[in-house]
């Protein structure tokens, strides 16, 4: 399932990034959201995402967590 359809207070494991152009692929792995990396979906605002990964917060439009298998 992607990122944008998780329950919240959920703890995932990233299990691959999907997108039509690399810059997004790039931004993603910089952000820390890796195959198999740890994250928690801790609240959403209008559709998109507050997430914990790799010990920061990062905020994630709903269009970025469409991106993100887990």
């Amino acid at each position: 399932m992607v990122l944008s359809e998780v329950r919240n207070n959920g703890i995932y494991h990233v299990r691959q990034l999907h997108d039509g152009a690399g810059d997004i692929h790039r931004h993603l792995e910089n952000l820390g959201f890796v195959p198999g990396e740890q994250i928690v979906v801790v609240s959403r605002i209008g559709g998109n995402l507050i997430v914990n990964v790799k010990g920061s917060r990062v905020a994630l439009s709903s269009e970025l967590a469409k991106h993100i298998t887990v």
